[in-house]
């Protein structure tokens, strides 16, 4: 074998080490799912205002993940509760396959912040599911469409607030 033929193998398995590195980053992951069509989303669930009993029945969060799951593929998935959670209800939902952000305030400022980080640190989310009835979500949903993500809304009757349905980009009911 010539030094040339040692120094081509060489440059080759330098060649390949930088491919399998820049197809290994997480950019470039991203940008891979991005042209392959398929669609991230984030799913934030107002806890107090939605995990309750409707007509003798529980709504679970697996049917949030029914409804949504034609979207695009949940990458994050947050439910927002108040202080007043219990550690059965936070690991029931931990269980479920969501984060529980326990808010030590106003859950609707949380959910607010926990949006804007989404928004902020995850480039790759294409559309945001908000579950929630309730019309403090409103300015939420208008904060996501300005940084051009598509707006889905959860709901369920009664009680399902005109504003944001009308504000989202898609609105889904819950039947029960």
């Amino acid at each position: 074998m010539s030094d040339s033929d040692h120094e081509t193998q060489e440059e080759r398995k330098l060649i390949e080490k930088i491919i399998d590195r820049i197809q290994s980053s997480p950019h470039i992951q991203a940008l891979r799912e991005r042209i392959s069509g398929e669609r991230n989303t984030a799913i934030i669930v107002d806890g107090p205002n939605f995990l309750r009993k409707i007509k003798d029945r529980h709504i679970k969060l697996e049917e949030i993940d029914e409804i949504t799951k034609g979207l695009g593929k949940p990458v994050i998935k947050k439910v927002i509760l108040n202080e007043y959670a219990g550690e059965k209800l936070i690991q029931a939902i931990s269980n479920s396959g969501y984060e529980p952000v326990v808010s030590p305030h106003d859950i609707y400022l949380t959910m607010s912040i926990e949006v804007m980080n989404i928004l902020i640190e995850s480039r790759k989310i294409d559309a945001v599911v908000i579950a929630s009835r309730h019309a403090r979500t409103a300015p939420i949903l208008l904060k996501i469409k300005e940084k051009g993500k598509e707006t889905i809304i959860v709901g369920f009757e009664p009680g399902m607030s005109t504003c944001v349905k009308k504000i989202a980009d898609h609105s889904f009911m819950i039947k029960y």
